[in-house]
């Protein structure tokens, strides 16, 4: 393919909230219509728009509506939602989380329950739901009939204490720290591997997978892109598209376990395994 853009200028950095964006707007799609969801203005905002709040201030304005949602390629540039719905989504993505991590952080043997301070648990709750339930009983109280959200200091102190807590004792634990360096291998060998396929097929047009054999000496990974590329996503990407484009997009929507097992069918001789 000859084409003139780069990843690099089409994303200069990776964020999830702006590439969010782009996979409700070019990527999923209904049943068997074109991809993109054809979704409003003000949703596709609170989309691009969700992250960054560091309960600095509990208090939510929102943002301007004079903003080109096509051209934001940062967080920054995104700035607060234009919606009190966007508001919403903005605070209460980052209470969930945060639960959620402490949640799995316990089934994963990172911590234990116990380690959780009792004052989180006695005001906030000791499930991800409660605390999700905690908030937004608070942020109704103190936001009603206002033109912000807003939740109240106390709630907002304890969740600035419970997010330093994830950091020293979940993301920066010594297990949190190897997982990360081997999920980065992961994706790093996986992504050079099916770019090199996509570059070698010219896009699956010089050369397609057969369908699977007895002995399975293709790896599954190489014919679901193949199928993401010249059916599901079919018309989607133009000559001046990067390979590296559609590669992200395809590994983007993987599932850990598929990203894993297709890991193991490049890499790994099938006599080993």
């Amino acid at each position: 393919m000859n084409g003139t853009s780069s990843l690099k200028e089409l994303m200069p950095n990776f964020s999830h909230e702006v590439y969010g964006l782009r996979v409700v707007d070019w990527i999923a799609k209904r049943d068997r219509e074109k991809p993109g969801l054809n979704l409003t203005w003000e949703v596709r905002d609170g989309i691009i728009s969700h992250c960054g709040e560091d309960f600095g201030r509990c208090k939510l304005e929102p943002g301007s509506k004079n903003k080109d949602l096509d051209q934001i390629k940062t967080r920054e540039e995104a700035g607060n939602p234009a919606t009190l719905e966007g508001c919403i989504v903005r605070l209460i993505d980052k209470i969930a989380y945060v639960g959620k991590d402490v949640e799995d952080a316990i089934e994963g043997k990172i911590i234990k329950e116990h380690d959780i301070p009792s004052d989180f648990r006695a005001r906030l709750g000791s499930t991800n739901g409660q605390i999700i339930g905690t908030f937004i009983e608070d942020m109704v109280r103190n936001s009603y009939d206002k033109n912000y959200i807003y939740i109240s200091p106390e709630l907002g102190e304890l969740l600035h204490q419970l997010i330093a807590f994830n950091k020293e004792h979940i993301y920066e634990s010594t297990e949190a720290q190897r997982y990360e360096e081997q999920a980065g291998k992961t994706i790093k060998y996986l992504f050079n591997d099916l770019l090199s396929e996509t570059k070698r097929t010219n896009r699956f047009q010089s050369e397609q997978y057969p369908e699977p054999d007895k002995d399975g000496s293709v790896p599954d990974v190489y014919r679901v892109l193949q199928d993401f590329v010249l059916k599901d996503m079919k018309d989607v990407y133009s000559p001046r598209d990067p390979d590296e484009l559609i590669i992200l997009d395809f590994i983007a929507g993987m599932t850990d376990s598929f990203a894993i097992r297709s890991v193991s069918d490049v890499f790994i001789p099938k006599s080993t395994v």
